[in-house]
């Protein structure tokens, strides 16, 4: 599993991932299409999946493509 959608399918697909991070399936599906979990969702997270490390939160963030200023005008 080395991605935000890898681990949401992984952990029941978004339904069933809401469910335990306490979140609305909706936005669960949106973290999977954009491939990460917010910051402020990781403490429920990795409360609900104590195998997911804050490691590979970050690892996902760290991995995710920053926009440049020319992509942002």
């Amino acid at each position: 599993m080395d991605s935000a959608a890898e681990i949401i399918e992984a952990k029941g697909g978004p339904a069933a991932f809401a469910t335990k991070v306490n979140r609305r399936a909706g936005a669960v599906r949106a973290w999977k299409h954009r491939n990460y979990f917010p910051r402020d969702a990781w403490p429920e997270i990795i409360g609900a999946f104590p195998d997911l490390a804050l490691e590979k939160l970050i690892e996902i963030e760290a991995s995710r493509p920053r926009p440049t200023r020319a992509s942002a005008a």
